[in-house]
């Protein structure tokens, strides 16, 4: 298992910060190397899905359930990052070359989530919970746990006048429902869906294994938040060493605890992990909040450690072997 894990954090690594290097050339921005940089994000579950490869068992899906529904996440992931594009108000240019390389990217997505229909049982176990989501509920609690952490202080804020971080504004309530429904499905695709099959469906569940939820939480925020730092500063709006240690430390480990906590209580449901990512990744953008309720992620983090006792080895830590495929 260690060997495992080392391989996982090096391809995860080389894939991502190979391409982010290269894009860095090129000038990561909105419209320019933005689109080569997105490639790399796909690293994380690129290498879990290699690494989790057994050969074909022939009682898995046939091949054409697979490549229908590579074709249908394809085109669906092309028109959300198209439709993204235009509702961020970046006119990419209606050339055949950017149409191209967005339907490049589109593929990443496309056949990591299509691998749940894949004949290699290996493939399968790794992604089969994205089209069996037991324990739905657990997918409604990823999804409206930002809504409730920016929205119920914010209403107690403005309550007392305290000052709001607000969204852009969009001229109809329509328009701000379309944006935000097509950032979160591509926060969704191109974001959550390119990573949460490596942090938490393959690294999480070996090593929750040797090692206590906690432990593992941290184990597996460390390369996480690491991985980043290529973007972190050097993107357009870099960060400092302050923004840094705030958003990567401070903010990142509750947030891996509460994944982890939502992993272990939906059964390794990875769908679950996927829509909360997306959701973190979303909402901030759209909704208005209280710069202070990030204060309470902190709380519900620390919470759930003492409910569930996650300094506590796991008897049997859930792991998408455990469930039927």
């Amino acid at each position: 298992m260690k060997k495992e894990t080392w391989f996982f954090l090096i391809l995860a690594y080389a894939i991502a910060w190979l391409v982010w290097i290269t894009a860095e050339l090129f000038g990561v921005g909105p419209d320019r190397g933005e689109y080569i940089a997105a490639f790399g994000v796909a690293g994380p579950a690129l290498a879990a899905v290699f690494l989790s490869r057994r050969g074909q068992d022939g009682s898995g899906e046939r091949l054409s359930t697979r490549l229908l529904s590579f074709a249908l996440l394809w085109f669906f992931a092309w028109a959300v990052y198209i439709a993204n594009d235009r509702l961020r108000g970046i006119h990419a240019p209606t050339s055949i070359p950017y149409y191209l390389l967005v339907g490049l990217l589109a593929a990443i997505p496309a056949w990591i989530l299509s691998g749940a229909f894949t004949r290699d049982p290996g493939v399968r176990e790794l992604l089969h919970s994205l089209v069996h989501p037991d324990n739905w509920r657990w997918q409604v609690v990823a999804f409206f746990f930002w809504p409730a952490i920016l929205l119920i202080p914010a209403a107690i804020a403005h309550l007392f006048h305290a000052p709001l971080t607000l969204p852009q504004h969009r001229d109809t309530i329509w328009l701000s429902t379309a944006y935000g429904g097509i950032a979160f499905l591509n926060a969704f695709l191109f974001t959550a869906a390119l990573e949460e099959p490596g942090w938490r469906g393959f690294l999480l569940p070996r090593l929750q294994q040797r090692f206590s939820p906690l432990l593992a939480s941290l184990l597996v925020w460390f390369p996480w938040a690491l991985w980043h730092a290529p973007l972190d500063f050097h993107r357009p709006f870099r960060f400092n060493l302050v923004d840094y240690l705030l958003l990567r430390v401070v903010f990142l480990i509750p947030i891996t605890i509460i994944l982890t906590w939502l992993y272990n209580r939906s059964g390794a449901n990875l769908l679950t992990v996927i829509i909360f990512h997306a959701a973190m990744n979303t909402f901030p953008s759209v909704l208005p909040y209280y710069q202070w309720a990030y204060l309470l992620v902190i709380v519900f983090a620390i919470i759930v450690i003492f409910t569930d006792r996650m300094w506590r080895p796991q008897i049997q830590p859930p792991s998408p072997s455990s469930a039927p495929l």
